[in-house]
């Protein structure tokens, strides 16, 4: 891998529903792109948020090689726009 970035991304949606964290998970290993990622994820109330339809909040914790930045920013907005969530933030840490 060439120079590393540290991508801290905000996400916003039904995450466990749609088991969004193993879906990117394959999507970057289908591709070439060298990146990887540790996810956290809040949930409220579980009972009350299904019910209320509340959305989860992720925080992604992406290493990505300065080559390939763009590419993984693109694969995770067209992935997360087909599973209707939405990028609250992305900042280079």
């Amino acid at each position: 891998m060439g120079k590393l970035k540290t991508l801290e991304v905000i996400i916003r949606g039904d995450i466990i529903e749609r088991n969004l964290v193993l879906k990117l998970g394959r999507k970057l290993s289908e591709t070439k792109l060298r990146a990887d990622f540790s996810a956290s994820i809040m949930v409220p109330p579980f009972l009350k948020a299904v019910e209320k339809r509340y959305p989860s909040v992720c925080v992604l914790h992406m290493t990505v090689d300065v080559e390939d930045k763009f590419q993984v920013e693109r694969l995770l907005k067209d992935l997360l726009c087909a599973e209707n969530c939405e990028i609250v933030s992305i900042r280079e840490l």
